[in-house]
């Protein structure tokens, strides 16, 4: 069912460098002319989400080994709500600041479309995985592939998360002062 999603992890990437000699310009503007507000706390919020897909996940997991459906679906639905919150969060304050704040870096820019690209594909499956589960009967082949499907998951999400904290967030700085 994932096999697209599991193929983007592996290709083999070019190495991203995980720091940056300059800072995005100051005055960072959306198209619209509105301004993208700096956070200094975002990428901490990220990554506590982060640890919170985690957990959320692992709960998941071990309500699918405890044979419990109903705790499957509660679980399933939990995870759902907290990674499409997540996601709406880094595409409107993360992906759109990074978006314009680097105009003169066509590497920085590259490394963020892709980036942005992969998570949007990932996204997908992951709400067609939820869908798939959430919107149907439960029996005994839907559990054991909840199994199969759970274990191919929870790789794409660590591998993901690894790449966004290593890769991604490091992008992510205040503007500079002119």
């Amino acid at each position: 069912m994932f096999a697209y999603i599991s193929r983007l992890f592996r290709r083999t990437r070019p190495e991203v460098p995980t720091t940056r000699s300059s800072a995005p310009r100051a005055g960072v503007r959306h198209t619209d002319g509105a301004p993208l507000a700096y956070r200094p706390e975002l990428v901490a919020e990220l990554t506590h989400e982060h640890r919170l897909l985690e957990s959320s996940f692992a709960s998941l997991v071990a309500a699918h080994r405890g044979n419990d459906v109903e705790a499957c679906i509660f679980r399933l639905t939990a995870f759902t709500n907290i990674l499409r919150a997540h996601l709406l969060k880094e595409n409107l304050q993360l992906y759109r600041y990074l978006r314009h704040a680097f105009p003169g870096d066509q590497s920085a820019a590259a490394r963020t479309h892709a980036l942005r690209a992969e998570m949007q594909e990932i996204g997908k499956a992951l709400n067609a995985f939820a869908n798939a589960y959430l919107g149907a009967t439960w029996d005994e082949h839907r559990r054991r592939r909840l199994g199969r499907d759970l274990n191919e998951m929870g790789q794409i999400l660590a591998q993901r998360i690894a790449t966004e904290e290593s890769a991604l967030y490091p992008l992510y700085l205040p503007p500079k002062r002119s």
